[in-house]
């Protein structure tokens, strides 16, 4: 099970404020400082709560400092709405200078112009018209890219799937139902360097034949991927490529 953060007001110390997360995964309590969410107290399930202020207060060194960082580094970070000059797809080695042209009408358009120019037609002064547009497109190129991808590697592997789906999502690069023997991939994948995503189609895949997290699994997944242990490492931190105007938040954590 997912962790989630709790649908409850962010709790207060003097000077901080954090909110409380409860994972089943988790063993102990883990502080976590992001610019997006501040400070995050990770408890296990039944976790005594009246004990984390105390826990709080014997870091408060550490959470200050780590506040400060991340303040410091939200300021110097791109705005969400900030229109971007040009578009990275390192799974594609592909790049594209974005030409932004303003006119009036009620929707934008994104169309490639040549094999490296992306033009952007419409309203362009309202992010919630321009990056839900450019999201589309992202996702279409996902369509265009990840699914043969998938397929050329599902043959490799011996795996059949019923079918490939992209959409954007906010907290999963991949997934695979067994219910319905589909695999879901995350446009967002494309920014990721070919070898990560390839690895998070290798481990979706390898579903197909252990839908769990045993052993088992895993020893499959390295077959394909020898490369696993350092892949597993690189991709907890892979969300730094994917940028902001694509979900709106920075994705930085100390």
């Amino acid at each position: 099970m997912t962790s989630a953060i709790d649908d409850r007001p962010v709790d207060r110390l003097p000077g901080i404020d954090y909110t409380v997360r409860e994972s089943r995964r988790a063993k102990h309590v883990r502080l976590k400082v992001s610019a997006s969410d501040g400070l995050v107290v990770v408890v296990p399930a039944g976790f005594d709560r009246r004990r984390i202020p105390a826990l709080i207060d014997a870091k408060r060194g550490w959470i200050e400092r780590s506040l400060q960082q991340v303040e410091a580094r939200r300021a110097a970070m791109p705005s969400p709405d900030r229109r971007p000059d040009t578009i990275e797809l390192r799974a594609m080695a592909r790049t594209w200078r974005v030409e932004w042209v303003d006119r009036m009408g009620p929707r934008i358009t994104v169309d490639g112009i040549g094999s490296d120019v992306l033009r952007i037609v419409g309203p362009i002064g309202d992010p919630e018209t321009w990056r839900p547009a450019l999201r589309r497109w992202l996702i279409e190129q996902g369509r265009e890219h990840l699914i043969p991808w998938a397929e050329r590697l599902a043959d490799g592997l011996g795996v059949t799937v019923r079918g490939t789906s992209v959409r954007c999502q906010t907290t999963r690069w991949g997934s695979y139902s067994t219910r319905s023997g589909t695999v879901s991939l995350n446009a967002q994948l494309l920014f990721l360097p070919e070898r990560l995503a390839r690895f998070v189609l290798v481990h979706e895949l390898c579903h197909v034949r252990h839908p769990d997290h045993s052993p088992a699994f895993w020893d499959l997944v390295r077959v394909h991927e020898p490369d696993t242990e350092t892949l597993r490492a690189e991709l907890r931190t892979a969300w730094r490529y994917v940028p902001v105007w694509v979900s709106g938040r920075h994705r930085d954590a100390v």
